[in-house]
């Protein structure tokens, strides 16, 4: 497949990955004057009935459709072209430097609740605009979620719209199937019955990971098919709270958009919020678009990854794991309030010292009334000296 050039435009440069629905390759267009590296995606159906290809040729330009707009969010991947050749469907989407977020989540370390808040505060904006647009992701996991390397931002990949026209195998009913990752899909999803809130149990599980550093699969559930994971968390009771409704076992229980989750870490910003800036300043979030923000790129780029000889310099002990800070913190950050907390002690023995210094003036005042300074020439000291020997 090396050196092939699909669609008279897209020169495959390399295989990078293979999943149940087609295989995946790095390429490059040549009919741009610089070569942009792009992705190519074959899509190849499991079914040769020209009935059902063409039904399968129909939706997958319909879905082609849906993500040719969706690609207009700066965290979305565009999408460049899509073409049949060979009765195989093919996507060429944008190419994304970076890595993927399951680099960063390393079991047994937890990230801190600020940086987790910030990672379900960026991924719910995504989530907002595609479900506006009346699209479910359907396979929501860090592998589909992109640090990019140029402003480190996440980048949301890897749609599951097109994968369920691709894999039936033999009847109508089945063009459209279960689509998601188990761990990350709740049951309605795995069904076949996905909505909107399913992405958000999924994104919640995300959030869950992080904050425990246990993968989804090592969590327990009780005898309601609830997960049990507050007691790994470290966190604060309101993030604990809005994880655990986004990831309720009954999708009417979740809430019902991702609006609402965003207000919901609105309402209690006052106890998030000094969490939240903690994690800006010890990870790559940030809320302001021109600022760092979480980022991670597909797992299908290994290549796009360089190694850097000075990572080991200048690491910020706080720093999502693996992961370099924007602005290092020097300190923990249990010892930045210190100096305010000492300031406070200096200020308290300052007026106890002047309250010492007011009430030794006023004893030496009495003293001096009491015993006058004789007329000889006797020293002050030994005059005093010599009032209270008598």
């Amino acid at each position: 497949m090396k050196g092939k050039i699909l669609g008279s435009r897209y020169q495959v440069l390399e295989y990078v990955a293979e999943g149940g629905f087609g295989k995946t390759y790095l390429a490059e267009d040549t009919q741009l004057p610089g070569k942009d590296l792009c992705i190519v995606k074959q899509l190849a159906p499991r079914f040769t009935e020209p009935q059902l290809l063409e039904i399968a040729r129909r939706l997958f330009k319909t879905e082609a459709t849906a993500l040719h707009s969706l690609g207009h969010h700066p965290q979305i991947p565009e999408l460049l072209a899509y073409f049949e050749e060979a009765e195989k469907f093919y996507l060429v989407q944008q190419y994304i430097a970076g890595q993927t977020l399951d680099q960063k989540l390393i079991p047994k370390q937890p990230w801190s609740a600020g940086q987790v808040v910030e990672l379900l505060r960026d991924c719910l904006n995504i989530l907002h605009f595609i479900h506006d647009q009346g699209v479910i992701h359907r396979d929501l996991k860090p592998a589909n979620l992109i640090l990019r390397d140029a402003d480190h931002k996440i980048v949301l990949v890897d749609f599951g719209t097109v994968k369920n026209i691709l894999q039936g195998q033999g009847g109508l009913e089945q063009l459209t199937v279960a689509v998601g990752t188990q761990g990350y899909m709740p049951i309605e999803q795995a069904r076949g019955k996905p909505r909107s809130t399913s992405d958000l149990y999924a994104l919640g599980i995300i959030g869950i990971q992080a904050l425990t550093g246990v993968k989804p699969l090592e969590l327990e559930e009780d005898e309601n098919g609830e997960i049990i994971w507050s007691p790994l968390a470290n966190a604060q009771p309101e993030l604990i709270e809005i994880l655990t409704k986004m990831t309720r076992y009954n999708y009417l229980e979740r809430y019902p958009s991702a609006q609402s989750v965003l207000d919901a870490l609105d309402s209690c910003s006052d106890t998030l919020l000094p969490q939240a800036v903690q994690g800006m300043r010890t990870s790559n979030f940030s809320s302001s678009s021109d600022q760092s923000m979480l980022s991670t790129p597909l797992r299908e780029y290994p290549s796009q990854v360089q190694p850097n000889p000075n990572e080991h310099l200048n690491e910020d002990p706080n720093a999502l794991p693996g992961v370099r800070s924007v602005g290092i913190v020097n300190h923990p950050p249990s010892r930045l309030v210190q100096p305010q907390a000492t300031q406070q002690k200096l200020g308290q023995k300052a007026k106890i010292a002047l309250m010492a210094i007011v009430i030794a003036g006023g004893v030496y005042l009495s003293l001096k009334q009491l015993f006058p300074q004789p007329a000889s020439d006797t020293s002050p000291s030994e005059a005093t000296s010599g009032a209270i020997k008598q």
